[in-house]
């Protein structure tokens, strides 16, 4: 007997490399054990799931075709034909499977033998856990099918916004979700109606002045008017619209559309995203709207792709883009999917970063633009392009071809006091680890976030990106909306655990692992316990609304909510730094999340662990003012109002 051997490798790969994931390595011979012996002589596994969900699904790869080989879980033959098969001679890379439907949480064998044999040549170990989240799209009433209808045959699949935001200031968020070929929806959250722990939502969409608007590709909540209630900007594949929110002036949430007399939306152009910060430090929320092609990128297609900035005068916008720079081969031109404010280098002013897709040659790499202050005329501002020099701007290949970014997360990663970058891509995922003097460092493949490959041998494709602490153990974890670009080949998510100085792929333990058309997505937390959730839309596919049911131990954890008075209401552009007596020292940089498409609620959240009490909160508002707060209890939403 030749014992084998069991290792518990990640799931979906890394940068172009194959993936790998929980296996077995043994030599020929007989014998049986749980950690992977060989049995009989037949095929083994080669590589397969370390752990999945009830109702999941399992990747296996065996040394022989996995069309000659039957798969058991302790002794129930998993469904044929798989959910996809590998490339390859002979799917000689295996195959996607579901789990029989009656397997329950608990640990089991994976077995192979040869199709039609009488006995199992081989099997490891298979764990199958209680999920870390849970579609919850229909039991809330979110539930939707994406529709698509009169989209233009060949164009892109990406017009996907959503967002979350309280807009009658009843304390929980409600939710707007967008369509194509018919009206966005607006869900109100009547809180929960049928006691089962979670909220319940009605559709209000007519009844709110929003009926309408259609070609939704990008969705942001943002008091833009310093008024006290979130208005809302759509961007969509056509001109854009800004509807202000009356419930401060009438006492009732409705919508208005002002986007006329606010100087937007005159261009019709593909608007995926859109960046709010108060860039000259006045009080009001500036905008950044990016753009991409206005139907696919292709050689001598119109692509109407300008980005361009807006000032603020009061609730009223001007168009400022020529302060930045608008020649022929400027970043403002390229093909762009989200942007985000964010003061990179800490010098106590917004910069503007966003993401671009490269793609056939025709867009161009990530910019950076570094605020630099006033200029010299009034109202005239300084910005200069510094991607290239930052690292942000990662130069194209000897093919002309660059990096096709996609979504947009900020956060920091390594508690170092500066802000991280999160983006999604075709192909492996980026990490980049600010160095603290205004640039930043790829640290990808070393902290094995990339997922280049998908197990079966097919290129990974991912849309918007979350930082986020979904476990509460005071670091920030990853996940990614997988889809694909044009075609019907479904994509999984991936959920990548932060374990310090690694990332795990945790994608199919969490439950997950459905495979898809995601695109955009906003983070929430739908039933206020304090632990984050998610939506995630689907291209012509059902909302996927993610309950997180609290993985792993009881961690503590804190919600911060910031309300600025000199500084913009919403007091995007603040920095807030926590610190525990042993845990990390944190900063959140309270952006709108913009994910893709998408703002998720606003306010920042920190999981503390194991710690019970909190040593320091300090607040660092928009415009340089710093607020030392006495520690609040923890496991709250504390609301913080900037002091006069």
């Amino acid at each position: 007997m030749v014992r084998g051997v069991f290792m518990a490798i990640v799931l979906l790969g890394c940068g172009g490399e194959p993936a790998a994931i929980a296996g077995s390595e043994s030599s020929s011979g007989g014998g049986s054990s749980e950690t992977g012996d060989i049995v009989i002589a037949g095929p083994r596994i080669e590589r397969s799931t370390a752990s999945s969900v009830p109702g999941g699904s399992v990747f296996v790869q065996t040394d022989e075709p996995i069309a000659e080989v039957e798969l058991r879980v302790d002794g129930v033959r998993l469904p044929e034909p798989p959910i996809v098969a590998a490339g390859g001679a002979g799917d000689r890379y295996g195959g996607l499977f579901a789990l029989p439907a009656e397997l329950g949480v608990g640990e089991y064998a994976l077995a192979v033998r040869s199709r039609g044999g009488a006995a199992d040549s081989h099997q490891v170990a298979l764990a199958i856990v209680t999920p870390s989240f849970v579609d919850v799209a229909a039991a809330t009433g979110l539930l939707q099918v994406h529709d698509v209808s009169g989209h233009p045959e060949g164009c892109a699949w990406s017009s996907t916004g959503l967002g979350f935001a309280d807009i009658d200031g009843d304390g929980d968020s409600d939710f707007y979700v967008g369509n194509v070929g018919r009206a966005g929806r607006m869900m109100r959250n009547d809180g929960d109606q049928d006691g089962d722990g979670l909220p319940d939502f009605t559709e209000v969409t007519e009844a709110l002045g929003l009926a309408g608007i259609d070609n939704v590709s990008a969705v942001s909540f943002v008091d833009h008017d310093n008024d006290g209630d979130r208005d809302l900007l759509v961007g969509r594949r056509g001109a854009n619209v800004l509807l202000n929110n009356e419930w401060i002036e009438t006492g009732a949430p409705g919508f208005v559309d002002v986007t006329a007399s606010a100087g937007l939306g005159a261009d019709a152009q593909r608007t995926m995203g859109a960046a709010w910060g108060d860039y000259d430090g006045d009080g009001d929320l500036d905008l950044y709207v990016v753009n991409h092609a206005w139907c696919f990128p292709r050689e001598g297609s119109e692509l109407r792709a300008q980005d361009h900035l807006y000032r603020n005068d009061g609730g009223a916008f001007v168009e400022v883009s020529a302060q930045l720079d608008v020649s022929a081969d400027s970043p403002l031109h390229s093909l762009g999917f989200s942007a985000v404010w964010i003061d990179h280098d800490r010098d106590g002013d917004q910069d503007l970063i966003v993401i671009n897709d490269h793609i056939a040659g025709l867009g161009g790499p990530n910019a950076l633009w570094r605020n630099d202050g006033p200029g010299d005329a009034p109202g005239a501002w300084r910005f200069t392009s510094v991607g290239a020099a930052a690292g942000v701007a990662i130069a194209a290949d000897s093919s002309g071809e660059g990096v096709n970014g996609m979504g947009l997360a900020v956060g920091d990663v390594d508690h170092d006091g500066f802000p991280d970058l999160a983006f999604s891509n075709i192909g492996p995922n980026y990490l980049l680890l600010n160095n603290g003097d205004g640039s930043f460092r790829d640290a990808s493949a070393a902290t094995g976030m990339r997922r280049g490959l998908l197990a079966w041998q097919r290129r990974s494709i991912t849309w918007a990106v979350h930082l986020f602490d979904h476990d509460n153990d005071a670091d920030l974890d990853l996940y990614f909306a997988g889809g694909p670009i044009h075609d019907d080949e479904p994509i999984p998510d991936a959920l990548l655990r932060n374990e310090g100085a690694m990332f795990v792929d945790v994608t199919w333990e969490a439950g997950l692992q459905e495979l898809g058309s995601g695109k955009g997505s906003a983070l929430v937390d739908l039933d206020g316990d304090g632990w984050l959730d998610l939506a995630t839309a689907h291209w012509a596919r059902p909302l996927r609304v993610y309950h997180n049911r609290r993985p792993g131990p009881a961690h503590h954890w804190l919600g911060v909510d910031l309300v600025g008075t000199s500084s913009n209401r919403d007091a995007l552009g603040s920095v807030v730094v926590l610190a525990t007596a042993d845990g990390p020292r944190q900063t959140c940089f309270h952006t709108q999340s913009p994910a893709l498409g998408a703002g998720g609620e606003l306010g920042c959240h920190f999981g503390l662990g194991p710690a019970t009490a909190i040593a320091e909160l300090t607040v660092t508002w928009p415009n340089g003012q710093v607020q030392e707060l006495a520690p609040p209890a923890v496991d709250q939403r504390l609301r913080v109002v900037q002091a006069p």
